[in-house]
């Protein structure tokens, strides 16, 4: 059985970017000013959108290229985001933000270890009591499900991503970059560690977080092993 991890909206439509930050804004519950790091921000449609709630932003990418564009599109929007190239695994903030979100399934990509200190890093970051919100593939529901998301590139590519393969943690992803003047067609593979709660809850604990609450959409439904996502807030302890 295949079904559309994004639900009836498009990854990056005005519609679902509004009801993504809405959801973001509403479990955050900050103060406008307050400082918030949007790390692995891509294209800045989160970033942008949170600074018009008059949040101080700072968007993080590893791809220069996506910060071209979210710079691009801030500009555009008359905005005023700090954007800064940086590995996640690289983080060097020391307790400067209220907040940190890491959106769109993208944490994983590294090894156990290295995975585990970007969330030390993360927790760095954070100011006392800081919160930090992040949303990743449902390993449970990835089990007995394939994934299928499509969505237009800025360069005018269209990309379909899809999963190959589930085993003991690691799940085997394709994509497929589709020219629309050519139909030329580019496609790789990649891994994802994709985490259960118990070991998120672990390397979270291990880290001084506290989770919060878990969600399985934006629509702020419960997490269970039959949603898609898993949202996690959580709060760092001192």
């Amino acid at each position: 059985m295949t079904h559309d991890i994004l639900g009836d909206y498009k990854a990056y439509s005005l519609a679902g970017t509004d009801r993504e930050v809405r959801f973001i804004t509403e479990v955050l519950n900050l103060h406008p000013g307050e400082p918030l790091l949007d790390l692995y921000c891509g294209y800045g449609r989160h970033a942008i959108e949170l600074a018009k709630y008059g949040y101080k932003v700072t968007g993080v990418d590893a791809t220069k290229d996506f910060l071209d564009i979210a710079a691009q599109n801030a500009q555009e929007a008359k905005i005023d985001i700090t954007f800064a190239q940086k590995d996640m695994r690289e983080l060097d903030y020391d307790q400067q933000f209220a907040a940190v979100i890491n959106m769109f399934a993208a944490f994983g990509y590294f090894t156990d270890d290295e995975n585990a200190n970007i969330i030390n890093l993360i927790v760095k970051a954070l100011r006392p009591k800081g919160l930090f919100l992040i949303d990743l593939l449902n390993r449970e529901w990835m089990v007995r499900n394939n994934i299928n998301r499509y969505w237009r590139h800025p360069s005018g590519e269209y990309v379909l991503s899809y999963k190959v393969e589930l085993e003991n943690g690691i799940a085997t992803m394709k994509r497929q970059l589709i020219n629309q003047v050519t139909g030329a067609k580019i496609q790789y593979e990649f891994v994802l560690r994709a985490y259960s709660l118990a070991e998120m809850t672990n390397i979270f604990n291990t880290s001084g977080l506290s989770i919060i609450s878990t969600y399985g959409a934006f629509d702020g439904r419960p997490y269970s092993s039959e949603t898609p996502r898993m949202i996690i807030l959580a709060k760092k302890d001192i």
